[in-house]
């Protein structure tokens, strides 16, 4: 006789439980480092500044290094990785997660998935924009570059400065014509710092800014 096999989940159940996670993870102060496909990289700690902490001691006489050592320890980078699998289980390691239960699959209506969804991709999106303020690492991550290969999910930027012109077009109102405009504009002005300068100077309608406010990123 063959085992019972439980019934594989459709992928929208699957990103609902995941976003269900990320916002759980985010809320007790974890910082979502990565995500490829079903999995994600959670990380907290490790932003000790050292330099700081070195200045202060070298003020104080030795008198701050007690603190110093104690706040290393306990800020110490911690990394953990969770998955969902087929049947909309939280994984950590391959085995149940214990830490707390991702609420039951069932409950999504289409339209909660559909929330769900937006939600988890304007989050990735504003953890992207901080990641991105280290220039060097937004060109290694190679966000808001859909059209290069990548692991990174950056919930749909678009470097509106570096993208070929049909990438522009995945921003909703870009038409080709005004793609080709921005492309042709950008080479003359050296890029552009904000949305509000891209609809100014490559005269684009006004309703197109708040759109390209959200989904563009201004990257040198």
């Amino acid at each position: 006789m063959s085992g019972y096999h439980p019934e594989r989940l459709p992928q929208d159940r699957i990103e609902a439980v995941l976003h269900s996670v990320i916002s759980q993870h985010v809320a007790m102060g974890w910082r979502l480092e990565s995500r490829f496909a079903n999995q994600v990289v959670f990380v907290r700690g490790g932003q000790t500044n050292h330099a700081a902490h070195a200045l202060i001691t070298f003020l104080l006489c030795g008198l701050w290094l007690p603190i110093w050592i104690v706040l290393a320890v306990v800020e110490q980078e911690k990394r953990t990785v969770l998955s969902v699998d087929e049947q909309g289980r939280l994984l950590q390691g391959g085995m149940p997660y214990q830490g707390f239960a991702p609420p039951p699959v069932q409950r999504f209506n289409g339209n909660a998935q559909a929330i769900a969804m937006a939600n988890m991709r304007r989050q990735l999106r504003q953890q992207a924009r901080e990641h991105a303020r280290d220039v060097v690492l937004a060109r290694d991550l190679r966000i808001g570059r859909p059209d290069l290969p990548r692991h990174y999910d950056d919930g749909g930027l678009i470097d509106v400065n570096h993208v070929p012109a049909p990438v522009l077009t995945a921003i909703t109102g870009i038409t080709p014509e005004m793609a080709e405009h921005i492309v042709q504009v950008r080479s003359q002005v050296v890029g552009f710092s904000s949305a509000e300068e891209l609809a100014a100077v490559a005269a684009l309608p006004p309703h197109l800014t708040p759109e390209i406010r959200e989904y563009g990123i201004f990257l040198p």
